[in-house]
């Protein structure tokens, strides 16, 4: 397994308990990157694709508008012209609709499932559900129809429309402009670290060998082996997994494997409790998400750049979720970030906005478990079966060529 991120975590948890012999390596601390600094939201209700009707005029808005959430923030190069040409012929209604029903379809139980693994292995798990907070009518209305489609594509969470009045009753932070919104009660928070922490630890606790702080320098095959070689030792098994986030376009090259996919990058701040909310509230005008913990923090996190991968952090894309993140919740302005530590992460994601999980390549035993977006927390666990099953199937003998998952 290449990648302790929450995908890697995920499967390599599931395969050991499988009775699998899995080595993990990954080359930082598991737990970090994408997965660290996340909402830590599993939220079935949220599946709609980036890939929707529409979203191509969308982005090129979003590009002109330096405090849009959405952002291109790279150099183009041939890859990233693939990526988004791909990208609008998937945006046309017929394939849209086909990634929402196989999104629906995958995250069906997430939030049951999570709970469970929360009690299993002792994680925060908060199950609250999800306000969404309105300021205009449009907006509410564009929800409203987005979340019809994601409800006829299978989504059987309780969905209860709110006045202003029960709104500000339910969230007193909210601001006094707010019309109404929605509450998704069925929804689920994590604090992610957390999560990842319990998934690594009970990984080991089931035979898991942890090869942190290794990079992955050289991937090869010969007979029913594979070889992966880091920069402290060389590896041999039966089947490789590429679960490195957004590196894992990079590590399926060294395979011969061309995979789809672009750096997404999300920003994050962890702040003291200054700002009192009773449950996670998604600001779906400026696509904001607010979370909070045990400890009584409240991590603020937005965006959506198109970056290179390895790409930093950009401190003003933090002020400028802030800043819109205030308009609805007013204990957050003028607040001085000066001082604080921005986090960011880079998701990896598909023009079509569907995982690559499954088989690669023409040579057995190789399989990719990538390309999840903002559905990383989401889909971790279905993720986790799904390789389980593939990789057993593959060491019996049994799977079909070019057998996928979606």
């Amino acid at each position: 397994m290449i990648g302790g991120g929450v995908i890697g975590l995920s499967a390599a948890h599931h395969l050991a308990r499988a009775g699998h012999q899995v080595t993990l390596i990954e080359r930082t601390t598991c737990g970090h990157a994408a997965s660290w600094g996340n909402a830590g939201w599993i939220v079935p209700s949220l599946v709609q694709p980036f890939n929707a009707p529409g979203a191509v005029p969308q982005a090129l808005r979003a590009a002109l508008n330096p405090k849009s959430p959405i952002a291109i923030r790279q150099i183009p190069t041939w890859s990233l012209a693939r990526w988004g040409l791909a990208f609008l012929r998937n945006s046309r209604p017929d394939r849209s609709r086909g990634s929402l029903q196989a999104l629906a379809a995958m995250a069906a139980g997430a939030a049951e499932d999570v709970s469970a693994l929360a009690e299993e292995l002792g994680f925060e798990t908060h199950r609250t559900g999800l306000l969404v907070p309105f300021r205009s009518q449009p907006a509410w209305d564009a929800y409203l129809a987005a979340h019809a489609e994601v409800e006829s594509a299978g989504y059987r969470g309780r969905t209860e429309l709110l006045t202003a009045t029960e709104m500000k009753n339910r969230e007193p932070a909210l601001a006094g402009d707010i019309i109404g919104g929605v509450y998704l009660p069925d929804e689920v928070s994590v604090r992610p670290d957390a999560m990842t922490a319990a998934l690594a630890t009970a990984f080991q606790d089931s035979g898991g060998a942890l090869a942190e702080h290794e990079s992955v320098v050289g991937i090869d095959h010969s007979g029913r082996d594979w070889q992966v070689t880091t920069s402290r030792r060389a590896l041999s098994g039966d089947a490789v997994v590429l679960a490195a986030g957004e590196h894992t376009a990079a590590l399926a090259r060294m395979c011969g494997v061309r995979l789809p996919l672009q750096s997404g990058r999300g920003c994050s701040v962890t702040l003291p409790p200054i700002l009192q909310l009773r449950g996670p509230v998604k600001i779906a005008e400026d696509r904001i998400a607010c979370t909070p913990f045990t400890s009584g923090e409240v991590r603020i996190s937005g965006t959506f750049d198109l970056v290179r991968p390895g790409a930093g952090t950009a401190r003003g894309r933090m002020r400028a979720v802030l800043d819109a993140a205030a308009v609805t919740l007013p204990a957050l302005r003028g607040l001085d970030i000066s001082d604080v530590e921005i986090w960011s992460g880079a998701r990896p994601c598909t023009p079509d906005s569907l995982p690559v999980v499954g088989p690669a390549g023409n040579t057995p035993g190789l399989f990719v478990a990538s390309g999840h977006g903002t559905l990383g927390m989401t889909l971790a666990v279905n993720t986790g079966r799904a390789i389980t099953a593939m990789v057993g199937a593959t060491v019996t003998g049994n799977i079909s060529k070019g057998q996928t998952i979606l």
